[in-house]
């Protein structure tokens, strides 16, 4: 019997149960799904990591993002709060060159009304301010000027007429428009501020070249030409003004009209007789100070001697 059983036959069954096991599809698949699972679940970790990672730099910028818009939030409102007037302010500079020129060569015409229809719509603030600033700086320079012709010797003109003219012409410039618009209220009438104070600028262009020829000191000259410059700026501004306040009753239009006459009356004495002011008769007293002093002794000395004179001839009697 043992030589009919093969000696390999014990390990020949554990190599086919081998090959078997081997061979079998059953166990090949659980092999391969267990590695496809496990690569399968190394990849689904390697993106939930680069996932995570993802958000927490989308976490990262969207707080970012918002820290920033926080930032400037807080700075809008703050500049919101307390320089919210350029923002106001800021449409009434944009204008072009040509509708500049074009408003200046129709504000030195007198009484006209097309300079009105030209700006009710659209009122700059930009020539008034240059408008301004070119006055000021032109009627110092030229008061400065005309005192320097007539013999003053001081250099300091031109320094102690800058803060009086910008003082002046500023506060008249700006400060009766806004005291008109307060009025109207008053008067229950509801006018802009805006184009009132861009009449009132541009009605002052008449002004630049005069100043300029006023520097001859010759006072019938000045007179004549401070007198004109200041009947077409007024006419201009209350040709315009009058269309402003044409919803308020006569008699407070006329009041409204006299508080700008005196303001612009103001205007003209302060020019004539501050910055433009003859200094004949004070340049003689500065001329001849010892001259005088000498005849008020000679005065004196010749009383004297007469007072002396007729006492001894009282006594004598």
């Amino acid at each position: 019997m043992s030589d009919l059983i093969d000696p390999d036959f014990g390990n020949q069954n554990i190599d086919i149960n081998n090959d078997s096991i081997s061979n079998n599809p059953n166990t090949s698949s659980e092999k391969r799904e267990s590695k496809a699972s496990s690569s399968t679940s190394s990849s689904q970790k390697n993106e939930k990591n680069n996932i995570d990672s993802k958000e927490v730099i989308i976490d990262k910028m969207i707080t970012q993002k918002f820290s920033q818009k926080a930032k400037d939030q807080v700075y809008k409102s703050w500049i919101d709060r307390y320089i919210c007037c350029f923002n106001w302010l800021k449409k009434y500079f944009q204008i072009t060159s040509k509708d500049f020129f074009s408003r200046v060569l129709l504000s030195i015409i007198p009484f006209n009304t097309k300079f009105y229809d030209q700006i009710e719509n659209s009122p700059d603030f930009y020539g008034p301010f240059w408008i301004y600033t070119t006055f000021i700086v032109l009627v110092s320079s030229c008061g400065s000027l005309t005192r320097t012709i007539q013999g003053k010797r001081d250099t300091n003109f031109f320094q102690e007429f800058i803060p009086t003219a910008a003082i002046l012409i500023y506060f008249i410039g700006f400060g009766v428009p806004i005291f008109l618009s307060l009025l109207s209220k008053i008067f229950g009438a509801k006018i802009n501020i805006a184009p009132v104070i861009c009449v009132y600028g541009y009605s002052y262009t008449i002004f630049l070249p005069i100043v300029i020829v006023c520097s001859i000191p010759n006072q019938l000259l000045q007179w004549i030409l401070l007198a004109y410059a200041i009947f077409s700026s007024t006419s201009l501004i209350i040709m315009s003004i009058s269309r402003c306040f044409s919803s308020i009753t006569k008699g407070r239009k006329i009041a409204v009209i006299l508080i700008i006459c005196i303001f612009q009356i103001i205007i003209f004495f302060v020019l004539k007789l501050y910055f433009f002011k003859h200094l004949n008769k004070e340049l003689e007293e500065e001329e001849n100070p010892e001259g005088t002093t000498l005849i008020d002794n000679s005065l004196n000395n010749t009383v004297g001697n007469s007072t002396l004179k007729n006492k001894t001839l009282l006594h004598l009697i």
